[in-house]
């Protein structure tokens, strides 16, 4: 690991540099805490299916993913896997200050974490109250974010649900992008989950999912370059195709 980086330095572990609310959590503790957490954090790279925290564990880590995609996932009466939630990079998983999780959480990608003792982890935390406040705001986000999901899997069309899912990934990838619709870019978007995973989450056929993938190209929304990469040709159509006001937002 390097050595500890002054605040607002780009902080690398084993070769991950942290980003987005694990940057800022680690911008706001004062220097002696964030000595005090750097050498806690570990990286540890995922593969689809790993599963990181069971339904109803109480997680001793806790972690902020720097590549890839999770699920949160629970297991209902119906006997069936559900996918509920999508924690994507920069995201925190984990129940800091809280009891057993709620749901399972596994990962749809390759991917990477860096995690932290969770006690030791609450303890520096609850010694600032800049970095309290930050994680409260963090916790805020989850809850808008959870909002945000069921807003999306309330749609009737498929393809409103998956022009929705496919703005959410590329917010979270062009974080420092600006405005909306009136971009004047186009986006190419590199979809890490594999089309089954993608037909669960969003819930529907591998055969449904394809034929709304269809019907964006048609519209002028996207273009199709492989089954993993599309190019976001029309933002503006795409966002009145997910009938839901979500927004390119800065998070």
């Amino acid at each position: 690991m390097n050595e500890h980086p002054k605040s607002g330095q780009p902080v690398e572990i084993e070769g991950v540099v942290a980003q987005g609310k694990l940057q800022r959590l680690l911008d706001v503790l004062p220097e002696d805490l964030r000595s005090e957490m750097m050498p806690l954090w570990q990286s540890i790279r995922f593969s689809p299916g790993d599963v990181l925290i069971e339904d109803g564990e109480v997680a001793d880590r806790i972690g902020f993913v720097t590549d890839g995609f999770l699920a949160m996932s629970k297991t209902l009466q119906d006997r069936h896997r559900h996918i509920i939630g999508l924690i994507t990079p920069s995201d925190m998983f984990g129940r800091a200050f809280n009891g057993p999780s709620g749901y399972r959480i596994e990962a749809l990608s390759d991917g990477a974490v860096l995690t932290c003792d969770r006690q030791k982890f609450e303890a520096i935390i609850a010694r600032s109250h800049e970095a309290e406040r930050l994680f409260l705001l963090s916790i805020l986000d989850e809850l808008d974010a959870a909002r945000e999901w069921v807003m999306v899997l309330g749609s009737s069309k498929v393809v409103e649900r998956l022009a929705s899912l496919l703005i959410i990934l590329s917010r979270h990838k062009y974080r420092t992008l600006e405005g909306t619709a009136h971009a004047p870019i186009q986006l190419n978007l590199h979809i890490h989950i594999k089309r089954v995973d993608i037909a669960h989450l969003l819930g529907t056929s591998p055969e449904s999912l394809s034929r709304a993938f269809h019907q964006l190209e048609r519209t002028g929304a996207i273009r199709i370059v492989t089954p993993y990469d599309v190019e976001l040709a029309n933002l503006e159509r795409l966002i009145e195709i997910s009938g839901n006001s979500l927004e390119m937002r800065d998070e």
